[in-house]
């Protein structure tokens, strides 16, 4: 009959969990999930104004790169911008980024400047969603009301564009209704 206790004080007694342990456990799961939650409303919504992802700012080096400027005004041709956004039959919109004189070029970012090479960066309402390598962008959905799409040109460096002193930049506004 003692044997029978002994196993029953036993499993009684089984080894105490470290209550800091649960919680943090706790915390780190509700802050990965709260994240989640954010970035996915951010990207369906759009973000405030005065918020910035960080995924969306390029990260510092570039940034701070991105603060040189190259002209064009003595190159062989200038490169041009225009671009144009479609409502996407499926959901959110499409961006075209129309350019003449320029080649859009990821194999070549970060390296040496080539004329007419480069890239694009794109921003929704002063906000930037990332680098663009191609004619095509997808946004997803936009908030309610005026939204500014703008789009400007980087060399590969990461050095912006510029014409007779201004950054080659092309905005569309898109307005969203109910």
């Amino acid at each position: 009959m003692n044997e029978g206790r002994s196993e029953t004080a036993q499993t009684d007694k089984e080894q105490p969990r470290s209550q800091s342990g649960s919680l943090l456990v706790t915390f780190i799961g509700g802050a990965l999930l709260g994240a989640s939650a954010m970035w996915t409303g951010l990207e369906l919504q759009g973000t405030p104004q005065g918020m910035s992802m960080p995924a969306q700012q390029g990260g510092m080096a570039h940034e701070t790169k991105a603060a040189n400027i190259v002209a064009v005004d003595d190159w062989a041709a200038r490169p041009t911008l225009d671009t144009a956004v479609y409502r996407d039959p499926g959901a959110g919109w499409n961006l075209n980024i129309i350019t003449t004189n320029f080649t859009f070029d990821a194999q070549s970012a970060g390296l040496e400047n080539v004329e007419g090479h480069g890239h694009a960066h794109v921003y929704v309402n002063g906000v930037k969603l990332g680098r663009v390598y191609g004619a095509w962008h997808h946004i997803g959905a936009l908030p309610l009301g005026e939204n500014e799409v703008t789009v400007s040109l980087y060399a590969n460096d990461h050095s912006a564009l510029a014409s007779d002193g201004l950054k080659i930049t092309s905005t569309s506004t898109v307005i969203v209704e109910q």
